[in-house]
């Protein structure tokens, strides 16, 4: 190969690459406001599945056992045929004046097609509601991003400003549905989501 059929071989190369970035870039620029939203986020005291006698198998002596977790669940819409990398992040607020503490999480679903009734969820421990709680959340609030923007953001009960942003953060205490007793359900109303690494 010459010195001229490198060079052109080259500047192919660098069209192809610069083609496929314009191509990205554009699918990128396709989706708009309003292609994926939150519907409703809800939040309640939920006890575990039994599965059967599992508190028997697991020792009936635990103390407290079968306390109320908090389940966190958001109801999204896409209107995309299929979204890759929908990040969630959930934000709880427990405890009230300088007791408060924003407890966060996130999760990145995966394959998740169009359609109106999307879910996803996130729990928190039963020790973590009481201890920082006292049984009670006072807000949770949740953003969801698609390719790194932000498309859509709640808050329940619903707030003027950003009150979560406007705390600390403290992650690891939300937990998703497969670190919870109800992984064994969780797969079947929840979109995939993508494994920690």
């Amino acid at each position: 190969m010459n010195g001229q059929q490198r060079r052109v071989s080259v500047l192919v190369g660098l069209v192809i690459f610069v083609g496929a970035c314009l191509s990205s870039a554009l699918a990128q620029d396709n989706v708009r406001p309003g292609d994926l939203t939150i519907r409703k986020v809800t939040q309640q005291l939920r006890r575990a599945p039994d599965y059967g006698g599992t508190s028997t198998a697991l020792g009936s002596q635990v103390s407290g056992a079968n306390r109320p977790w908090l389940h966190i669940e958001v109801e999204f819409s896409s209107e995309l045929e299929w979204a890759d990398e929908v990040l969630l992040k959930y934000y709880a607020l427990v405890g009230e004046g300088r007791e408060a503490r924003l407890l966060t999480g996130d999760v990145v679903h995966v394959n998740v097609p169009k359609g109106t009734r999307r879910y996803s969820a996130m729990f928190l421990h039963p020790n973590t509601v009481q201890r920082f709680g006292k049984g009670k959340v006072e807000a949770i609030a949740v953003q969801l991003f698609y390719r790194g923007r932000l498309m859509d953001q709640t808050s329940e009960p619903p707030a003027r400003t950003r009150w979560w942003e406007q705390l600390t953060p403290t992650p690891g205490f939300l937990l998703r549905p497969s670190d919870t007793p109800w992984s064994v359900v969780a797969h079947e109303r929840y979109e995939a989501y993508k494994a920690s690494p």
